[in-house]
């Protein structure tokens, strides 16, 4: 069969990694694609396939990936990006840089009415402007519970029933996707939606209005793995920004997105202070200037940071050069944990984990809880206590001492 309107597989090759050098991107993502692309062609050789032919696909995608598990997702989430790019300038004679994003829980709903209801609502969330995290929440549980009267038979709202609204918060508890404790955040958004259509008002008095809280002993790193964690950021084995990112974390508490956002305009270097609306609470909040993280701030960039008018601190390593995203904050502080030789053993990890860490240290260095909740973002300063759970002194204060048990097993026995 004839083919004349395809390109071969090593013209489109060599117009992405040409494209890839006029967009500028970095040494190490070039040197990556490069790499798959070869692995490419090759099985093309051995196959006799010339063209980007399904089977040739099939063949790149179905190769073994020589890695761990982990790294071995993301080779394939790689492979699929190098084939799409591929694809893209093959039919449309242009390649589509952008990420493909994944299919969204909405689109399980096929029943129109049902996805007209989560239309409106979700317009209803943007009118009263609450935040994206609510938003999604909200989203979040609502498209389980359409879901839920899909796969019940249900074509509309109105036909709903008694105990529905039961069965439907036990199914999200039996499928794991909320837990008792977790569940809280989000009622309050299904409760709206019931309450706002007139089939399902009624059934609104089926949610719990009271939930058990879940009261944990909050983990933080050892003194012998904080020793690990200075000796490695101590060493220059990360990145600049890397260091400067673990070191902010590390000792203020700041959450990632807040980290990611800090300006250069926020840092006042005159008054030893950085200035910053949380993104959370929308609270501005003043964090002291100290030394170590200061230091590996300006380290950055003066040796490191890309110079470029974007007036973010911290931006990305590869370009397109620009703001840090929040998501690139957990990599960053597992590759921290990972060098430092830190088992996680089933521990939280990431932003939680320093986050415990600096109200476990402001807590032991005698730090009001008042200030505390302010640093970390708190609405309830009495959210803190938690962190009690960490200061072994303080909480053997807190202990009351044991009667003395005398002969019998009588405490009041003479």
């Amino acid at each position: 069969m004839m083919k004349d309107n395809k390109r071969k597989l090593d013209d489109l090759v060599v117009e992405v990694m040409g494209q890839m050098k006029k967009r500028k991107y970095g040494e190490k993502i070039s040197s990556h694609y490069r790499s798959s692309f070869s692995s490419l062609k090759s099985i093309s050789e051995d196959i006799g396939e010339e063209y980007l032919s399904e089977k040739l696909i099939e063949s790149f995608l179905d190769s073994p990936v020589g890695c761990s598990e982990k790294w071995g997702k993301k080779e394939r989430t790689h492979r699929l990006r190098c084939i799409r790019l591929l694809k893209s300038l093959e039919q449309d004679g242009s390649i589509d840089w952008g990420r493909q994003k994944p299919e969204s829980l909405s689109g399980a709903i096929i029943i129109n009415v049902f996805r007209m209801d989560l239309e409106r609502f979700i317009r209803q969330m943007e009118d009263r402007e609450l935040r994206p995290n609510t938003m999604y929440g909200y989203k979040r549980i609502v498209t389980y519970f359409l879901i839920f009267c899909q796969e019940n038979g249900y074509t509309s709202l109105s036909d709903v029933k008694a105990n529905d609204v039961t069965r439907f918060i036990l199914s999200l508890y039996n499928d794991g996707r909320f837990r008792p404790t977790t569940i809280g955040s989000v009622l309050s958004g299904f409760r709206e939606f019931l309450s706002a259509n007139e089939s399902t008002e009624r059934f609104s008095m089926e949610i719990p209005v009271h939930l058990p809280r879940e009261t944990k002993i909050i983990e933080v790193y050892s003194s012998e793995e904080l020793d690990a964690i200075e000796k490695l950021l101590s060493s220059g084995i990360m990145t600049r920004r890397d260091t400067a990112i673990c070191r902010l974390l590390l000792e203020t508490g700041l959450r990632g997105t807040d980290v990611c956002s800090l300006e250069l305009k926020n840092i006042d270097w005159e008054k030893d202070a950085i200035y910053i609306e949380q993104d959370k609470t929308k609270r501005m909040l003043t964090v002291p200037l100290k030394a170590s993280y200061g230091n590996a701030i300006v380290d950055y960039i003066m040796e490191e940071r890309p110079k470029i008018e974007d007036t973010h601190v911290f931006l990305r390593s590869f370009a397109p050069f620009k703001k840090l995203e929040a998501g690139a904050v957990w990599p960053i502080l597992q590759k921290m944990e990972n060098m430092a030789g830190i088992q996680k053993k089933g521990r939280v990890s990431g932003s939680r984990m320093t986050r415990h860490n600096a109200a476990s240290c402001m807590l032991r260095a005698g730090v009001p809880m008042s200030d505390i909740s302010a640093v970390l973002g708190h609405k309830d300063p009495n959210i803190v206590s938690v962190y009690l759970s960490t200061d072994a002194s303080s909480l053997a204060a807190c202990t009351l001492p044991l009667p003395a048990i005398r002969k019998g097993g009588d405490p009041n026995a003479e």
